[in-house]
């Protein structure tokens, strides 16, 4: 407001050609400053995953006990399912395509099946981290139901199906999706062994 004020000097309210430029130079400026702001990038998060396997010669080696992941799968679930079982699996469509792994928690509710996959980020090592990224996918069986399995498009998981039923039958086995997850986001401290099994 100052500046266009001291701008108007003649009769008509025009500003003289000096002053002209002067405030082009302003709004220039201004306009800098607005790009500058636009420009500023957002701070990155800061990647969080942490190792739980390598991958040798097709083989899973389990640097922290599957044992040890009993408990945070029980608390993922956050309802009553007891997870007797935990393990990483690989899906590979076919050769060309690269793998993906997935850690999977199986246990019960109230004697119905249930299990847990979250997939695992892969190093260049062929190290496998889990991150609070990860989608959380679970198939809720139902007690009709003793085993569900997750049906693979590609290496994505895109549902579940009965063992021994019918794939496109999905009323005995239900998936539920997260995204993202806390199973080790509850202070758990994961001791680090190595435990080579077949993958």
């Amino acid at each position: 407001m100052f500046f266009m004020t001291a701008a108007c000097t003649n009769s008509e309210g025009l500003p003289e050609e000096s002053d002209t430029e002067l405030l082009d130079a302003i709004e220039a400026e201004a306009s800098a400053d607005t790009a500058g702001e636009v420009d500023i990038p957002a701070a990155k998060k800061e990647y969080d995953g942490q190792l739980l396997a390598q991958v040798v010669f097709d083989s899973v080696d389990y640097i922290v006990s599957r044992e040890q992941l009993l408990q945070p799968f029980i608390q993922e679930f956050g309802d009553g399912t007891v997870v007797d079982k935990v393990m990483i699996r690989k899906v590979q469509d076919d050769k060309k395509s690269a793998p993906a792994y997935y850690v999977v928690g199986i246990g019960l509710l109230n004697g119905a099946f249930r299990s847990m996959a979250l997939q695992l980020d892969v190093a260049s090592d062929n190290s496998l981290y889990l991150g609070s990224a990860a989608t959380k996918y679970i198939c809720n069986g139902t007690t009709s139901c003793g085993f569900c399995l997750f049906i693979f498009k590609g290496n994505e998981i895109i549902g579940c199906s009965c063992d021994g039923g019918d794939p496109s039958d999905t009323t005995n086995c239900k998936q539920q999706i997260t995204e993202g997850n806390t199973l080790l986001k509850r202070g758990v401290k994961l001791r680090r062994y190595r435990d080579l099994t077949e993958g």
